[in-house]
């Protein structure tokens, strides 16, 4: 009998495991499914669709009871930022598609196609002419005469030699600003198209094309771009404070929850990066509403961080809570995925936690693996870091690897490891 009540109480228990797990991970999949929908337009600088997000996360926060700091969520601030409101192009009778055919330097300016020659970049007699400083010479004096007041096509080619790349590829920044009012450069390549975006306008416009679109008889039939340069678009910070047992330090648990927005059609969603960061952050808030911490906890969802880190430069050097008190920051950027394991930008500068993050992951077999990464200024903890400030930046591995294109949709992230990573973190914080 005392064995049968055992077994029932194992199967209860489970049961109740598996319950909370899909009840974190129902309430994440609404998170990301809301960031990512139409209304939202990619959370960037068209249709509003940062502020509408930074509305959505401050009423999250209030649904749960997670408090403002002085009596407000935002902490509004100023940026500048070259708008991409929309991009055409039509190559040989085909109209492409932006985001998955091309793109344009986020830098652009508005212009509309003009009927000019074309300019052939040859990469060959390029790479031939580094044979000696004489040849080069001649090839730069040839090269800015042939491509006088023509449109320039750049063919795809990959170099042996990766730097030649990288040259190959920013080659039209040496051409002259004021020849590029009335024309356009052609960069064709087998490369990931990856969005970006840009606080400055050039007077360069580029076009990033797909490679299987480049032909020798290439026909340019028709392009336009349509920009606007904003010196002083607002935006904000969306902050939340838990009280904890003790008030001597702070946890901050922060994940950027804008992305690249909307060019004409094309909308980048922005669903592994970073609305699920963002529903991370806020399910982290949620455990905390409902389990009091022992600290003081702060949840920062940053603006402009695929600006440059913007958000995140903005509050430390404008700090709401004294950075001397943050006992540890945690930055949650990409946890869409988590099959083959997480990876911890810092971790092998404070060892330490890293250690305790590994042996509570030992005991548990939460994730795969945590992986070892060394500094690195690639997400919202940096800007606290450089202030002293101990930070991890915890980012997912595996899944599609859909990365700043219009195809990172709620669809395409499973959360399959949300749960078991949330764990790991709240154990982590605990033993803090």
């Amino acid at each position: 009998m005392m064995q049968k009540h055992f077994l029932v109480f194992i199967g209860f228990f489970l049961s109740f495991l598996g319950n909370a797990q899909n009840i974190d991970k129902q309430y994440a999949r609404k998170i990301v499914d809301e960031l990512t929908s139409e209304k939202f337009s990619g959370r960037g600088y068209v249709d509003d669709g940062m502020r509408k997000s930074a509305e959505f996360i401050a009423e999250e926060f209030q649904k749960m009871s997670v408090q403002p700091l002085n009596n407000s969520y935002f902490q509004e601030f100023e940026m500048s930022i070259n708008i991409i409101q929309k991009a055409e192009l039509k190559l040989n009778g085909k109209n492409l598609v932006y985001g998955i055919d091309f793109l344009v330097d986020p830098s652009s300016n508005g212009q509309i196609f003009q009927q000019k020659e074309i300019y052939n970049f040859n990469p060959k007699n390029y790479q031939k002419a580094l044979e000696s400083e004489k040849s080069f010479q001649e090839f730069i004096y040839q090269d800015m005469v042939g491509q006088h007041q023509k449109h320039i096509v750049f063919p795809p080619h990959h170099f042996e030699v990766d730097s030649l790349n990288q040259y190959y590829k920013h080659w039209a920044n040496f051409y002259r600003p004021e020849e590029n009012k009335d024309r356009a450069i052609f960069y064709f390549s087998k490369e990931k198209l990856t969005a970006s975006l840009s606080q400055q306008p050039k007077e360069i416009n580029r076009f990033f094309i797909k490679d299987h679109y480049y032909s020798e008889n290439l026909k340019i039939d028709h392009y336009q771009i349509e920009s606007e340069f904003n010196p002083a678009y607002k935006v904000s910070n969306v902050i939340g404070f838990i009280p904890g047992k003790n008030s001597d330090s702070l946890v901050v648990i922060t994940a950027h929850y804008d992305h690249l927005g909307k060019v004409g059609n094309t909308i980048f969603p922005g669903a592994n990066d970073n609305a699920s960061g963002t529903a991370f952050m806020l399910s982290m808030a949620k455990h905390y509403t409902e389990n009091q911490p022992e600290h003081d906890m702060v949840f920062i969802a940053f603006a402009a961080e695929e600006a440059g880190l913007l958000g995140s430069q903005y509050f430390v050097d404008n700090p709401l809570i004294d950075l001397n008190k943050i006992k540890f920051l945690l930055n949650f950027d990409i946890m869409g995925a988590g099959e083959e394991g997480i990876q911890i930008v810092n971790s092998a500068i404070f060892t330490k936690e890293y250690d305790v993050l590994n042996e509570i992951n030992s005991q548990h077999q939460y994730v795969k693996q945590i992986k070892k990464r060394g500094e690195a200024c690639n997400s919202d903890h940096c800007p606290f870091y450089l202030k002293g400030v101990p930070s991890f930046f915890i980012y997912t591995l595996g899944g599609k690897g859909h990365y700043h294109d219009p195809l990172d949709t709620g669809e395409s992230i499973d959360l399959i490891e949300f749960h078991d990573i949330q764990h790991l973190f709240i154990q982590f914080i605990d033993q803090l």
